[in-house]
């Protein structure tokens, strides 16, 4: 059987589809060495593959809340003028970046390599006799970009190679569909990474008896978004439940979403914080809608339950999910820098917690379970090796 490294960047949502497909190859008997971002090992190791650091600074909870004003482009993006000077990559910069990943890919047969890395791995395949697999988990790429990927120029000139070819898109053509030019993109479907706890981890009793109550609660999860003012997205969320007359379930998440950030006049036995490990699948699936801030795993993971959408997007690919949510109909989007009580509850009773938008995720989410994307990845990359 053969190495395979891959290696990734960004935060939990970035890297997770890459560790289960990374596991997905381990029990075909391939090697896999995983070149991560320090604060993600805990979730390699956990699937039995080796970790090794990239020469990426730690994104963790930690990290991303001491900077949550970078993980907010609304400003720049509605800035009436805007800065139109580029960012200049460095050669020095581009072999730090490369060295580490040159170490762990020496004898290895294929690097795969996400978007965010594929300037480093242009130079290990300029080294090494090695095949080169690129790869995203969304086609937005660096702006507004609708279903086209974008290259960065330092490695354009391989489009016109066999590598322009092994291009895999790990998101359902359900959700995005490719334009006719990008034919040669391989779309495998979504790569679930499910974790051995999540299957056989139950809930609290606190939190099933609150779950599974009628009517259904809302979830509001931001995963691993960094905010600048959790408690003002906290207060609008819940004032939005109550006009609802809904109970909301908040998960803490990177945001670190908690019970100081509740105002004193809400009922607390209509809003729930989960603090630690729930399984998703099993809440999702029990909710009445997920308000999330656009991460295209917790999308993914809520339509796959039949679970509707309230889209609000803060940056990089959250604003083309939220536009693909949108032209689903299996949800709707909001301006974050908009964000009312009586705005939410209002995009909430009218364009999600409807028969129609409820009946439309159900369906684009049998679609999505009907799809095998770890499977299809796993036998291209195969295919890819023996050739």
């Amino acid at each position: 059987m053969s190495t395979i490294v891959i290696t990734t960047h960004g935060t939990l949502g970035d890297n997770l589809p890459y560790i289960a497909l990374g596991k997905a190859l381990k029990t075909r008997g391939h090697e896999i060495r995983m070149v991560v971002n320090e604060a993600v090992y805990s979730y390699v190791l956990k699937a039995g593959l080796e970790a090794f650091t990239s020469a990426h600074s730690r994104i963790g909870p930690e990290e991303v809340r001491g900077n949550a004003q970078l993980w907010n482009q609304l400003p720049l993006l509605k800035a009436k003028s805007k800065d139109k000077t580029k960012s200049v990559i460095k050669k020095d910069d581009i072999i730090d970046g490369a060295t580490p990943l040159l170490k762990v890919c020496h004898g290895a047969d294929m690097l795969i390599s996400d978007s965010e890395q594929d300037i480093f791995a242009a130079v290990i395949v300029d080294v090494y006799d090695i095949s080169w697999v690129r790869s995203r988990v969304t086609p937005f790429s660096q702006g507004f970009s609708d279903t086209k990927i974008e290259y960065h120029p330092y490695y354009k000139s391989w489009l016109n190679t066999e590598n322009s070819k092994r291009f895999i898109l790990a998101a359902s053509p359900h959700f995005c569909p490719l334009s006719p030019e990008y034919s040669h993109v391989h779309q495998t479907g979504f790569w679930f990474y499910e974790d051995s706890d999540w299957s056989g981890g139950e809930p609290s009793e606190e939190i099933r008896e609150f779950v599974e109550q009628e009517p259904k609660p809302l979830v509001l999860s931001y995963s691993s978004q960094p905010l600048e003012n959790p408690q003002e997205i906290v207060e609008v969320h819940v004032r939005a439940a109550d006009k609802l007359g809904r109970r909301i379930l908040i998960h803490q998440g990177w945001a670190d979403f908690n019970q100081s950030h509740l105002p004193s006049d809400i009922d607390r036995d209509n809003v729930m914080f989960a603090n630690g490990f729930i399984a998703h699948d099993w809440l999702f699936s029990r909710a009445a809608a997920v308000i999330n801030h656009g991460g295209i795993g917790t999308i993914a993971r809520s339509l796959r339950n039949g679970c509707p959408v309230l889209v609000e997007p803060f940056a990089f690919d959250q604003f083309f999910n939220a536009l693909q949510v949108q032209k689903l109909k299996v949800g709707t989007a909001m301006d974050t820098e908009k964000l009312t009580a009586d705005r939410v509850a209002n995009f909430l009773d009218k364009k999600v917690l409807t028969p129609d938008y409820k009946k439309r995720a159900v369906e684009v989410g049998e679609k999505i379970n009907a799809e095998q994307g770890l499977i299809a990845a796993c036998d291209l990359i195969e295919s890819w090796l023996s050739s």
